[in-house]
């Protein structure tokens, strides 16, 4: 008889930490196998795993539906249905049985759909998975849409390929504008253009997108970050913070968000908009929104778990609720529960900047740091070394050299913390900063 198992289809960056934690679950809860597919297998995914499959998954930056000379450019991807195909055959050697498929990496967004399809089981729409995936297709469904609710703000956008598009576009724009790759993520490429003379420059270190379209979007200021996370129905909000220089990267999560009761209404209402807009059926969002001076907007959506911890963050805060084991639940089942959990704490995350550029000459311990001060520490970790060479500019979400993990009764004594174990942890990384500027 075939042993039933669960089909996870990539893990962005890092988070192979995750993927174990599923793996344990999938064990316990069904007696089921966990099994990856992935494009390159790494020698961590066979200890987190119990199966791996190499499959080819879904490219980032596929062009949108306006491609480079404005008529339809159809993304030039793997077919996903013939490489399900080949999973399924992977499957029936293993003599394995899916239950439940999990797109957990934006790549294996539309690889996910294209499974849960194949098998029968709960999933997006393989035709609307890629909207989750691609920017500009997204904004381009949002821009057609005419049943936006009220206060919701659609952002302008195009998308460009050359230097003098982008100074076309900026110029449109007011000569002001933010810039990101159409289809990437941990906040690479992200950059403020502050005026049409950085244009050139900023072109420059856009090269990697080139070939793919680069979005330019109208600048938002003044704006709060917020994302609307969302798993089988339960769905919260969680505070982010991003960095203010040249790039934009998220420094900072905090859930629940600290709002009053219009501000979380109006970006529930946002989010479940944009699950409307894009694909219903999926049954986990991680959709990041602007709370503006009136109203709200969609920064982008991703169809799969959102990253740093803000899970675990929500397992924190609301106890006896486990958004693992939802996203479980409900890709055996598709039963959508809707729900709101119930805050009973304030969690948050910090990651941590090396205070200059230069390289590492000696690390503090974390633990130690927040005991010294009379902090209680959840969790804490500094991944930089001596010998490393570190940068003060974050460029995206990995240039961060460590994070902190903490809990508290309400949200303002959780800010109070973060910030006085981060910057005692920062200031006692000592940095050589006479070698030179180096990359991390």
């Amino acid at each position: 008889m075939s042993t039933a198992c669960f089909v996870l289809t990539g893990y962005n960056n890092t988070r192979v930490y995750d993927v174990a934690k599923l793996r344990d679950l999938c064990h316990q809860e069904y007696r089921a196998r966990l099994v990856l597919v992935t494009d390159q297998p790494k020698p961590q995914d066979a200890a987190a795993t119990d199966v791996v499959i190499a499959a080819p998954l879904s490219p980032l930056g596929q062009p949108g539906p306006d491609g480079p000379d404005g008529g339809s450019d159809e993304p030039q991807a793997p077919d996903a249905a013939a490489v399900a195909g080949q999973v399924a055959a992977q499957l029936d050697r293993h003599d394995l049985r899916p239950i439940g498929v999990l797109p957990f990496s934006d790549r294996g967004v539309v690889l996910g759909a294209h499974l849960a399809a194949r098998f029968g089981l709960p999933g997006a729409e393989p035709a609307r998975a890629l909207l989750g995936l691609d920017k500009h297709r997204f904004r381009a469904v949002e821009s057609a849409s005419a049943d936006h609710p009220a206060g919701y703000t659609p952002l302008r956008s195009l998308v460009v390929h050359s230097l003098a598009e982008f100074e076309a576009a900026v110029a449109r724009f007011g000569g002001t504008a933010f810039v990101k790759p159409t289809s990437e993520g941990n906040s690479r490429g992200c950059q403020h253009v502050p005026d049409l003379a950085a244009c050139p420059a900023l072109w420059a270190a856009l090269e990697p997108y080139h070939d793919r379209g680069v979005m330019v979007e109208t600048l938002v200021t003044g704006a709060r970050e917020y994302s609307w996370d969302f798993v089988g129905g339960a769905r919260w909000l969680t505070e982010k913070r991003t960095t203010s220089g040249r790039f934009r990267a998220e420094f900072q999560q905090i859930v629940p968000a600290p709002l009053d009761e219009v501000q979380t209404a109006l970006l529930d209402q946002a989010g479940a908009h944009v699950r409307q807009l894009v694909s219903p059926s999926n049954g986990a969002f991680h959709t990041e929104l602007f709370l503006l001076e009136r109203g709200v907007a969609a920064v982008e959506t991703n169809l799969r778990p959102g990253g740093m911890h803000i899970w675990d963050l929500a397992r924190l805060a609301f106890p006896g609720f486990d958004p693992w084991r939802e996203w479980l639940r409900w890709s055996t089942t598709g039963a959508v529960v809707h729900s709101r959990p119930q805050a009973q704490a304030v969690s948050g995350i910090r990651m941590l900047r090396a205070p200059r550029d230069g390289v590492v000459v000696s690390v503090p311990d974390v633990a130690a740091v927040a005991d010294e001060l009379g902090i209680p520490l959840h969790d804490g970790e500094l991944r930089t070394a001596p010998g490393q060479r570190v940068r003060a500019e974050i460029a995206d979400n990995a240039g961060f050299v460590g994070q902190i993990i903490l809990v508290a009764d309400d949200a303002a004594t959780l800010l109070d913390r973060l910030d006085r174990l981060s910057e005692a942890v920062e200031e006692r990384i000592d940095v050589d900063g006479r070698v030179g500027r180096g990359h991390g």
